[in-house]
């Protein structure tokens, strides 16, 4: 019996740093982070065309605090 793989198209290359380690992303978790985060941004006021590069970086805080979710930082 042999293992049938399916082919995916690879539009995006993707990279996850957790504390300065690089994680390894296969194909599909690559597509679907970069897809999340493109169609995002795309819905944010003052981009006027589809981005060729987006850098995020998350940053975890030392103590929560309490924000208006409406209003820009």
């Amino acid at each position: 019996m042999g293992e049938s793989h399916k082919t995916v198209k690879k539009n995006f290359e993707t990279e996850m740093w957790v504390d300065g380690q690089k994680m390894p992303l296969n194909h599909f978790v690559q597509e679907t982070i970069a897809n999340v985060i493109v169609g995002f941004s795309k819905t944010l006021k003052g981009l006027d065309s589809a981005p060729e590069k987006i850098e995020v970086k998350i940053k975890k805080l030392s103590k929560s605090f309490d924000v208006d979710a409406h209003t820009y930082p």
